[in-house]
């Protein structure tokens, strides 16, 4: 969102307002309840993104032998979970769309005043982190959160609309993603040349790391599973941009961000292709048995 043109940050908006908005139009307060009262899953998924991810992505960054830039680029991105761009993918885990939103909502609010205090422990200390709060704040309020309640709204009082409304909008939003990946492919991939191999590869590296350490604290169920790994995995790049934007002089350290958020995406789209394939060859198994 810190970076883009005017036709770009309108397909970013897009995808988020629809993505959120079919979400919501599949959510009941219910199910949010039922959330809610998660406890165990709640402490495990701020344990990944808090806790665990943090730790293996600072011992990557001073462990390989780095450009200092990448280096500072992944401890960022360690420390500031909530990757938006996510719920591409966790929305796709069928019956878990609720926890989709819910995590990803939760993960980006709280790495807006957990990140700070994160990123002056893995830092040296004289570096000054500053986070734009009420921007990003107004963001998810804007963005995120006002289409979530928007389409729980309409499936209180209107579930039949709702039902047949929310799989359209979610089509809008994959669209809207798919072609802000194909806009903003050259420039991303300027981005990953310049961080070169040993870059790419630590940014790889962190990412499957990332992705299992969601997993395995994911819990006994596989939907809660998939959705925390990708959750994970896929880090907060906008609100780091925010970040080194607005904390001098962070602003070299935009090249390798970009680079991640090309990095990010394929995993997970395999990821997530993978486990849609498998669930589709176990259903029809079931309904084999059936017969």
């Amino acid at each position: 969102m810190f970076l883009l043109d005017t036709t770009e940050k309108m397909l970013v908006l897009i995808f988020f307002v629809t993505t959120m908005l079919s979400i919501g139009m599949q959510t009941r307060m219910s199910d949010l309840r039922l959330l809610a009262a998660s406890k165990g899953l709640l402490v495990r998924t701020l344990l990944a993104n808090f806790v665990a991810v943090p730790i293996a992505g600072v011992a990557i960054a001073f462990l390989l032998p780095l450009q200092p830039l990448v280096a500072g680029a992944l401890v960022l991105l360690a420390c500031t979970p909530g990757g938006v761009s996510s719920v591409q993918f966790t929305s796709k885990v069928k019956g878990s769309v609720p926890l989709a939103g819910a995590t990803l909502f939760l993960l980006s609010l709280l790495a807006v005043f957990l990140s700070p205090v994160l990123l002056q422990l893995a830092l040296p200390g004289k570096v000054q982190i500053v986070v734009p709060h009420g921007r990003v704040l107004l963001f998810l309020l804007v963005y995120l959160l006002l289409p979530l309640v928007a389409g729980m709204f309409l499936i209180d009082r209107e579930p039949g609309v709702a039902v047949k409304l929310s799989r359209p909008v979610a089509l809008a939003g994959v669209a809207a993603f798919v072609v802000f990946m194909a806009v903003t492919s050259d420039w991303r991939k300027m981005a990953t040349g310049e961080v070169g191999m040993a870059g790419v590869g630590a940014m790889l590296l962190f990412i499957l790391v990332s992705l299992a350490v969601g997993w395995f604290m994911g819990g006994p169920t596989h939907d809660s599973r998939q959705i925390l790994a990708t959750s994970t995995s896929m880090r907060n790049a906008a609100l780091c941009l925010a970040i080194v934007q607005s904390s001098a002089p962070g602003h070299a350290v935009m090249v390798p961000l970009i680079a991640f958020s090309l990095l990010m995406v394929p995993p997970n789209m395999l990821f997530t292709t993978y486990h849609a394939i498998q669930g589709k060859r176990k259903a029809r198994k079931a309904l084999l048995g059936q017969n």
